[in-house]
């Protein structure tokens, strides 16, 4: 089970199958790991990254220093989704 809790105050939760994003003042969202495109994060100027979930329907907003836990959740995203792949083959 990974859950990060950014600086920008969204929450991401992911169980291995499903990613969970809650924010403030807006409706959660889920998906599941078949649903989700390999996503690049973009860097700005001042080192935020920006990961961009399900076509943009939900940003992810990292700070520079949350840099490592974006990599954590996109190191889990890409496991997850080898995993279904070989399970898938058998």
């Amino acid at each position: 089970m990974l859950e990060l809790h950014l600086n920008c105050g969204q929450v991401v939760s992911f169980d291995g199958r499903v990613v969970e994003i809650f924010e403030e003042r807006k409706a959660s969202a889920r998906f599941h790991i078949e649903q989700l495109d390999a996503a690049e994060p973009v860097e700005t100027p001042d080192g935020t990254l920006t990961l961009a979930l399900e076509n943009g329907t939900v940003t992810l907003l990292f700070a520079r220093e949350e840099a490592p836990a974006c990599d954590r959740l996109l190191a889990a995203l890409s496991e997850a989704r080898a995993a279904l792949e070989r399970s898938s083959i058998a």
